[in-house]
């Protein structure tokens, strides 16, 4: 029911004043209150009036308006938001291959290098296309130093067809993103050197990629009468390319210095971007910046390398391993990028702040301030014990309290959560762009407790006790490789259990009332690290992705998840699921399968009857690009006329199974190679080549 409280100032003042003249002051009479029903009705109108405007443009139109506008401009029906508000600078371009970048880029948001057949043909046997080389590769300009590399410049000798003819245009794309760690806290490994990873594996490094403008040749863009400038290929500061020795040194082979310590000099691209924003890599000791006349790339492996000077820090990018100096001292952070294929684990995680908190408890190992009203703690068992000392009632729709990690430190584990707190509902939360690693074994065992914990690194195992009433993961990284994981206490019968977008160790759980459910998820019992350099570590043993902790094993309910070990459960009802090494169900009367893919070795009186389910020889293992302790995911191949890969156009909706059947990777790929003639001339014959990680 509307409050009668009269009209707002704003709008008496739109009004004659003799019709106020009779009104008596501090008095609500039958008029204000018709007036206060006619300022509603206008504020409605114009609320129409504004979202008319608004979906008059790509930015700013409701999702419903979006069909609408792209059938004005002839576009597909089911376009995106970003192509739409494109268009114009896609198609008022110089130069197909620029173009076609672009589009790519627009249309699947990977970031895409397009390079011509002519410019990479030296012979060709079509009397229409004489020689125009004469070398194979220029030495002089280091062409050399890309052979093999996703900026090869190789002309070959080829009968015209395919990516090598000379009317062709290939477009290579990248299928993954680069995200940053801002001034993350290193790592230590066992023989005192650092490592960069939160969790101290192994990872690649990889080049920061610049933002993404798109804008036309329109004449009102440049001054009248001057040509638009043609745009080269994408360069590697463009692409979100791993720095490998050989793209280093192709970079700016003049500007290294070389040796078992390679140097780079202030002019090399890579020194570039300063501490804030770096090319490649920027560290810090003790808050002071170590600057590039004072870091040296080298192999640093587990045993032997190069020794740093006194104040020098080598680091390894092919590891990403540091060695610091023994005059400086201090705690070591580091700026750096790693691709992220899909929103899996705490490097892509979206949490934000809920402002619907009732008491909000910040975790700032540097207390610096905050917004007035919030709480600020050095450490995590601080802010436990500020949540248990909380004391009343919240009965707004948002949690009671909420831990935001406003860090990328290393925190230790509060110790175990035993009391039983007044207020129930908690959040521990790391917010978008941070990435705190929590160390030690993080156990939450408070009667009643509904916590909801998100975006961080665990380095130890997270045990849930058998009187907590919900626990909810998203954007949750574990180190299986490590041999940690996710166990729930016997007896835990009325626990919820849920996680999204995770990477998970084993789940050891017990049947309870409520199943455990699994979004975008990757269950890992196999834990094998990357390994980047040299042959690769033997496998540890693969233990079951989900077992029984105790007697009868929990039940399960899954979404586009991957699970890598046997996977013993109670009940399973699961759907766009990669099952690595088989599933097996107590109850097999009960629950269904759809949309799998159930292993090599498959039973099928060991489950629910399947639907639409594959089995069969299993994908490549291996790494997709995405920083974790090694997943395991369907390397993504170019569609073809023969179609996809079934892993890649299985799913419900014709996408991928497993858990990145979020990305769309494969509906993605399918739907650019279908398009690409619409950005190219007829006489030129488009192509699409999927880049998989060099990991």
């Amino acid at each position: 029911m509307t409050t009668l409280h009269g009209p707002s100032a704003r709008f008496l003042a739109m009004l004659p004043p003799a019709l106020l003249a009779p009104v008596p002051p501090d008095s609500t009479s039958i008029l204000l209150s018709l007036l206060q029903a006619l300022e509603e009705q206008w504020l409605e109108l114009a609320s129409d009036v504004d979202r008319v405007l608004d979906d008059a443009f790509a930015d700013s139109a409701a999702d419903w308006a979006l069909p609408y506008l792209a059938q004005v401009l002839g576009l597909p029906p089911d376009v995106g938001r970003t192509e739409i508000g494109s268009v114009t600078a896609l198609r008022r371009r110089r130069g197909t291959p620029s173009a076609i970048e672009d589009f790519a880029a627009v249309v699947t948001g990977w970031r895409t290098r397009v390079t011509e057949g002519w410019q990479t043909t030296l012979w060709s046997q079509q009397l229409g296309h004489p020689v125009r080389r004469t070398a194979s590769l220029s030495m002089r300009r280091r062409e050399h130093l890309l052979a093999g590399t996703g900026l090869d410049p190789a002309r070959r000798s080829v009968t015209p067809g395919g990516s090598h003819h000379p009317a062709a245009a290939t477009a290579t794309v990248f299928p993954w993103q680069v995200r940053g760690f801002h001034l993350a806290e290193a790592c230590p490994l066992p023989d005192g050197r650092l490592a960069l990873h939160p969790l101290g594996l192994p990872t690649p490094l990889y080049l920061r990629p610049d933002a993404l403008v798109i804008a036309s040749d329109a004449e009102d863009e440049r001054p009248p009468g001057t040509p638009p400038a043609a745009r080269p290929p994408r360069g590697p500061g463009e692409l979100p390319l791993r720095a490998t020795w050989r793209l280093i040194e192709a970079l700016a082979p003049d500007e290294v210095t070389y040796g078992p310590v390679w140097e780079l000099a202030a002019d090399h691209p890579l020194a570039a971007g300063g501490d804030e924003d770096p090319m490649l890599l920027a560290i810090t000791v003790g808050g002071l910046p170590v600057h590039w006349p004072d870091i040296g790339l080298t192999s640093l492996p587990s045993t032997g390398g190069p020794v740093p000077g006194d104040d020098q820090v080598l680091a390894d990018p092919n590891r990403g391993v540091l060695s610091v100096g023994a005059n400086l001292t201090g705690t070591v952070r580091a700026t750096f990028y790693r691709p992220a294929a899909g929103g899996i684990g705490a490097l892509a995680s979206q949490a934000e702040g809920d402002d619907r908190t009732a008491t909000v408890i910040v975790v700032d190992p540097a207390l610096h301030p905050h917004a007035p009203g919030q709480q600020v703690v050095a450490t995590l068992d601080d802010a436990v014990a500020a949540a248990l000392a909380l004391t009343g009632t919240h009965t707004g729709p948002g949690p009671d309290v909420e831990i935001r990690l406003a860090t990328n430190d290393r925190l230790p584990a509060p110790a175990p959560i035993t009391a039983e707190p007044t207020v129930t509902r908690w959040r521990i939360i790391a917010p978008a762009g941070l990435a705190p690693v929590i160390t030690g074994t993080l156990s939450i065992a408070s009667p009643g407790l509904d916590l909801e914990l998100a975006g961080v690194f665990l380095e130890g195992d997270l045990q849930i006790g058998a009187d907590v009433d919900a626990v909810t993961l998203s954007g949750i990284t574990m180190n299986p490789s490590a041999g940690r994981t996710l166990s729930v206490e016997a007896g835990a019968w009325t626990l919820r259990l849920a996680a999204t977008r995770c990477h998970l160790g084993p789940i050891l759980a017990d049947l309870s009332a409520f199943p455990i459910e699994l979004t975008d998820c990757i269950v890992d019992g196999a834990g094998v690290p990357l390994s980047p350099c040299g042959a690769p570590p033997p496998s540890p043993p693969t233990v079951p992705a989900v077992s029984a902790i105790d007697r009868f094993p929990p039940q399960l309910r899954a979404t586009a998840c991957t699970f890598v070990g046997p996977v013993a459960v109670d009940t399973i009802t699961a759907a766009d699921c990669l099952f690595m090494d088989g599933v097996r169900a107590v109850v097999t009367s009960a629950g269904c399968l759809r949309y799998c893919h159930l292993g090599d070795a498959d039973d099928p009186l060991a489950h629910p009857p399947p639907f639409q389910c594959i089995s069969g020889p299993l994908p490549a293992i291996g790494s997709t690009g995405v920083e974790s302790a090694g997943y395991y995911a369907p390397v993504l191949t170019a569609p073809s006329a023969r179609g996809a890969d079934r892993i890649l156009t299985g799913a419900s909706d014709g996408g991928e199974i497993g858990a990145y059947h979020h990305a769309r990777r494969g509906l993605l790929a399918l739907r650019l190679a279908q398009r690409l003639p619409e950005m190219t001339p007829l006489t030129v014959h488009p192509h699409l080549h999927i880049t998989t990680s060099e990991e």
